[in-house]
């Protein structure tokens, strides 16, 4: 026999092993792919996505002013819509009653920054938006408040829609100053109003790093992660496979990071706009 023909019962060689098991791994690889895709390219069975959001978290207007939300989620929810190829309708809910809503059917989905207590409500899927941060402050870099028990009888800035910070202000003794916009609250920071304003630090990175608020860049660490999450009713199988694609393919840290980005940039303009006098020195 010619040492080229192969015997039926010799074993394959390592090399020939480790290949197969590479071409296993390939076709297991390119069907979860495929399978993602038709879940990504699966229609909603519907025109219009009802979107609960947080009453709080729509967008600021003062009837003559237009301003940016401290939340994602009107954003994120008009996004998600588009990428889905629906029309988005935006349902104001207060917290407490949004689950509800959705196990009634008055919405498809909630964007909700869920509180540290309750991560997962019973009958609901909770998806990861890819968007988590912590509070921080923007201060004055020349202030001798160093840690957050510093901030104890003065005045603290915070805007409506973030019940953490006004919980935080609360936590260590704050004059608390509550406003409808962050770049409001920001403008009281840079005229001495307020000793800081507390938002989320992952937005107020991106805006800190400009050389026009090096003057205001004081910060302090970050508290506890709060996750931004979409709350789907257990039972609309029909919603689940194409909302979940679309939030995994919309949700990268890259994505995440132009939205910051784009809202730093936004308040910049708009504190930039409100502040009528120089800055203190």
């Amino acid at each position: 026999m010619s040492s080229l023909d192969a015997s039926p019962e010799r074993p394959l060689r390592p090399l020939a092993w480790l290949t197969a098991l590479g071409i296993g791994a390939l076709c297991a690889a390119v069907f979860m792919a495929i399978e993602s895709r038709a879940a990504a390219a699966a229609p909603l069975p519907l025109k219009q996505l009802r979107i609960g959001v947080a009453p709080t978290t729509l967008p600021v207007s003062t009837g003559e002013r237009d301003y940016t939300n401290a939340g994602f989620e009107a954003v994120y929810a008009q996004e998600l819509a588009r990428h889905l190829g629906v029309d988005a309708l935006i349902v104001p809910l207060p917290p407490g009653a949004q689950a509800q809503a959705l196990r009634q059917g008055d919405v498809d989905l909630v964007l909700t920054r869920a509180d540290e207590a309750r991560q997962k409500e019973d009958g609901l899927r909770v998806l990861a938006t890819g968007y988590q941060s912590g509070l921080s402050v923007s201060m004055r870099s020349d202030t001798d408040v160093r840690a957050w028990t510093d901030l104890a009888g003065r005045v603290v800035c915070v805007t409506a829609d973030n019940p953490r910070a006004h919980a935080q202000a609360a936590r260590i003794q704050g004059q608390l100053k509550v406003f409808d916009a962050p770049a409001q609250a920001l403008v009281q920071v840079r005229t001495g109003e307020c000793a800081a304003a507390i938002l989320d630090g992952s937005q107020l990175e991106p805006l800190l790093a400009q050389k026009e608020w090096r003057k205001f860049s004081a910060t302090l660490p970050a508290t506890r992660d709060s996750a931004l999450q979409a709350w789907l009713a257990e039972g609309r199988d029909e919603l689940a496979a194409p909302i979940r694609a679309a939030v995994q393919e919309i949700g990268s840290t890259a994505a995440w990071a132009q939205r910051r980005q784009k809202w730093a940039a936004n308040v910049a303009f708009e504190v930039y706009f409100d502040q009528t006098g120089p800055d203190c020195h």
